[in-house]
């Protein structure tokens, strides 16, 4: 390759990158409120209607919905708990719901079949290996 191919090559490709790096400047830049995490519907309604009611000013609206956002974060919180607590209940609740099944619906040639249902299988065999 010859110097003249370089400088072909060279400049297009200047113009590209500065190209992008404007585009996504500006992108950024538009989009930084929309990036913002946003409240629930429930939590914006209510921090709407205190603004209007109590008629808050920018300061105390903007301290609201900050306070909003960690309440939002403590309630997800609590029922993230509350799921990891409820999902032992739910397998001990899908074993006793099999059990009752295959021991008191199926007959004998069908809990075999049922059985063959709960194996493993590879749904996609392994990669090669190399």
């Amino acid at each position: 390759m010859g110097t003249a191919t370089w400088k072909r090559i060279l400049m297009p490709a200047l113009v590209t990158f500065l190209a992008g790096v404007l585009v996504g400047q500006s992108i950024s830049l538009d989009s930084k409120d929309e990036m913002l995490e946003e409240l629930p519907s429930d939590l914006r309604s209510y921090a709407e209607g205190m603004i209007s009611a109590l008629r808050l000013d920018s300061a105390q609206a903007d301290d609201l919905r900050i306070l909003l956002f960690h309440y939002e974060r403590q309630r997800g919180s609590l029922l993230d708990q509350q799921m990891a607590a409820v999902d032992t209940e739910w397998v001990h609740l899908d074993q006793r719901f099999e059990s009752l099944f295959a021991n008191r619906i199926l007959r004998a040639d069908q809990r075999l079949a049922a059985a063959d249902f709960r194996k493993a299988r590879t749904v996609a065999p392994s990669a090669p290996s190399r």
